[in-house]
C-alpha cells in the first residue's frame, strides 16, 4: 500500500512541475562538441556571509568554495565526452603563475586556461552556503547554498555560458510539489555539502544540455 502511494505521489508530482532552482543564460553560439577540455577553477566566497556555528549546527569541514568547487568538478566528470583538468594541474597551473591557489579574477581565469591548453574553464561564486540545524530526520532549520558559474571559452575569451543554482531544502508539508527534489535528497534532511553537489549535478546537465546544443531559459540576473 504504501509503495502505491508513494507511486501515485510521483505521478501526480510530475503532472505538475516545480519551479525550477537552476537558472542558465547562452551568451554565445558554440557547435556541438567543439568543448571538451574544460578545467574547473576555485570558486571564489566574495560576498559570502559567515557566521559563527550555533546550537545544533555543525561547523563546515572547510571553506564553501572549496566544497562548490569539487562538487561541479565531480559532476562534470560524469560526462564521458569531457576532459576535466585535475585538480592538482590546476592548482600546479595557479602556482605557476600566481604562486598559490586562490579564486582568480575573470583575466587570471584566462590565463591560467591559456597555460593549461584547455577549451574552456569555469570559473565562480559560492553567495550563500548555510548548513542545517539539527539531523537527517528532524532538522529546525534546512541547509541552504546558492552558487552561480560561468564558462570562459579558451583562448577566445569570451564567456559562452552563466548558471545559477539557488536552493534551500523544503519540508513536504511547506511545497508538496518538491517531492521529487525531496526524494533525490533521499528523503531526508541534508548537509550543505550534499545539496551542493546535487546542484552540481543539476547544473551540470543544464550545461551539458547546452553544449550539445539544446535550449537553454534566460537568466534575470547573471552572475558576477
Amino acid at each position: 500500500m504504501r509503495a502505491l502511494l508513494l507511486a501515485a505521489l510521483v505521478a501526480v508530482a510530475g503532472c505538475n512541475p516545480a519551479p525550477t532552482n537552476v537558472t542558465v543564460r547562452r551568451l554565445a553560439a558554440v557547435a556541438p562538441g567543439a568543448i571538451r577540455r574544460i578545467a574547473v577553477l576555485p570558486f571564489t566566497e566574495a560576498g559570502l556571509e559567515k557566521h559563527e556555528p550555533i546550537r545544533g549546527q555543525e561547523p563546515l569541514l572547510e571553506p564553501p568554495g572549496e566544497t562548490v568547487t569539487r562538487a561541479v568538478t565531480t559532476a562534470l566528470k560524469k560526462y564521458g565526452d569531457w576532459q576535466i583538468t585535475d585538480p592538482l594541474v590546476v592548482g600546479e597551473a595557479f602556482k605557476r603563475l600566481y604562486g598559490e591557489v586562490r579564486a582568480p579574477t575573470a583575466e587570471e581565469a584566462r590565463a591560467v586556461g591559456k597555460l593549461l591548453t584547455v577549451d574552456a574553464v569555469v570559473r565562480g561564486q559560492v553567495t550563500a552556503f548555510e548548513e542545517r540545524i539539527g539531523n537527517e530526520l528532524a532538522a529546525e532549520q534546512p541547509a541552504r547554498v546558492d552558487f552561480a558559474m560561468e564558462l570562459i571559452r579558451v583562448p577566445g575569451d569570451d564567456v559562452v555560458w552563466q548558471g545559477e543554482y539557488a536552493e534551500q531544502q523544503q519540508a513536504l508539508s511547506d511545497n508538496f510539489w518538491n517531492l521529487g527534489g525531496f526524494l533525490h535528497a533521499g528523503a531526508k534532511w541534508v548537509r550543505a555539502r550534499e545539496l551542493a553537489a546535487i546542484g552540481a549535478e543539476q547544473i551540470a546537465a543544464r550545461l551539458h544540455d547546452t553544449l550539445a546544443g539544446g535550449a537553454v531559459a534566460d537568466l534575470p540576473n547573471p552572475p558576477r
